[in-house]
């Protein structure tokens, strides 16, 4: 029963995956290391990061299809275990359903997202709800700064796509934003599908572009930019 309940999964993982990515919906890239320290990973549509410093390994999202994050990780030599601490974007299922593979790893999420994951707020149609992140995570607010050994990452409330959508500036240089924006032809805009509320998108990206000293800007469904500055431009 498991195996055929694992193929089922898997197949409607790949329809998934070949549906958006056929549509253009999204442009994932695929699993590989951007820097020495900043490494990201596929998972069928989505793509989410991993920081790696001296004693830690931190991962922005934790992806979708919990086979092929296990393979993807592998590719990379990464251990599931070795992960020590999560932050959350948002609560969808394509950015939070690999949480409970990293067994050793904190978990941070904002708290205007908790009533996404408590059944208090429906994702959509009022009656489809995003899944509970399984045990104990800690709550974020607009500006917090956790410090993880020598690595700074500050918090920034970015409501739109969700209500508690959160994108994290770390050591003041690279920029994680989920779905709180895409990158086409270069350029920043919004994403166009699922969002809750484009117009509070907006603001978030206007406040996004008052950043300063980004090297790197990582996005959810469309990999990432080296030029952040002039990507996002137009919202200045």
């Amino acid at each position: 029963m498991c195996r055929i309940y694992t193929g089922f999964m898997n197949r409607m993982y790949d329809i998934f995956t070949a549906i958006f990515v056929g549509m253009n919906h999204v442009n994932p890239i695929d699993t590989g290391k951007i820097t020495e320290n900043l490494f990201v990973i596929r998972t069928g549509t989505a793509n989410f990061y991993i920081y790696k410093s001296k004693n830690n390994m931190i991962s922005f999202d934790a992806g979708f299809g919990k086979n092929h994050i296990i393979n993807e990780l592998h590719s990379l030599n990464i251990d599931p275990g070795c992960i020590t601490h999560i932050f959350l974007t948002h609560s969808d299922f394509d950015h939070a359903d690999g949480v409970s593979l990293f067994k050793n790893a904190k978990v941070y999420l904002s708290s205007d997202e908790e009533q996404m994951i408590t059944r208090r707020k429906a994702r959509m149609s009022g009656f489809i709800y995003n899944s509970k992140v399984r045990g104990k995570y800690y709550l974020l607010n607009d500006n917090d700064v956790i410090t993880v050994g020598t690595t700074k990452i500050k918090a920034i409330a970015t409501p739109g796509h969700t209500p508690g959508s959160m994108s994290y500036l770390v050591n003041d240089s690279i920029l994680i934003v989920g779905d709180s924006f895409r990158i086409i032809n270069g350029k920043v805009c919004t994403i166009k599908y699922y969002n809750m509320d484009t117009k509070k998108q907006e603001e978030s990206i206007r406040k996004l572009a008052r950043l300063k000293n980004v090297k790197i800007a990582c996005t959810g469904h469309r990999g990432y930019t080296k030029k952040f500055n002039e990507a996002i431009r137009g919202w200045k």
